[in-house]
């Protein structure tokens, strides 16, 4: 007695198989290859290496504070030129905060890293007015801002700073500084 489930399954598969593909058209190989409809964007690599030296170079200088004695450790500064207007505009607001960097809970090192590249960030967006939060030293071991003094150190070294000073108390006060920056660089 021969049934359907006593056929061999292997032959059962090749006629299935050839049953289905019996619309099927084989296309010829010619060898033809379509391009992508557009150019890949180009990888800006030599600006990408430039930024990575300049930042390797700026973290890696050695900074002696005993050295820099000409550097202030005062809540408010203008660089040399400018107009004092600038900083008291500075001091009521006269810009919008165009970015923001909070440092709580950083290390010196670390601190130093991110004002780096948020600076660079700003540079590059061409922003005029930032504020980094720094707090105001309540958490440190003496109590003393520890990140604020340094912070203004390194602002003063920087070319890009036109001028910072204490955000209003409304802002963070002394808690936080206001930063003008260079917008033509």
């Amino acid at each position: 007695m021969s049934t359907d489930n006593d056929q061999n399954p292997e032959e059962r598969f090749e006629d299935l198989l050839e049953d289905t593909l019996k619309d099927i058209t084989v296309l010829k190989k010619d060898g033809k290859i379509f391009p992508s409809k557009g150019q890949p964007a180009p990888i800006p690599t030599q600006s990408m290496k430039d930024d990575a030296e300049v930042l390797e170079e700026l973290l890696n200088q050695d900074i002696e504070d005993e050295g820099l004695e000409f550097l202030s450790e005062e809540p408010a500064y203008l660089r040399p030129g400018l107009q004092y207007q600038i900083l008291r505009r500075l001091r009521r607001n006269h810009w919008v905060v165009q970015d923001e960097l909070d440092l709580h809970g950083s290390t010196s090192e670390g601190a130093r890293i991110l004002v780096t590249n948020f600076l660079s960030h700003a540079k590059k967006n061409r922003f005029r007015c930032v504020r980094i939060i720094h707090g105001k030293g309540y958490r440190s071991s003496n109590h003393e801002p520890v990140l604020k003094k340094k912070l203004f150190r390194w602002l003063q070294l920087r070319s890009d700073i036109l001028a910072y000073c204490e955000a209003a108390p409304n802002d963070g006060g002394s808690g936080a500084t206001m930063l003008l920056l260079n917008a033509k660089n």
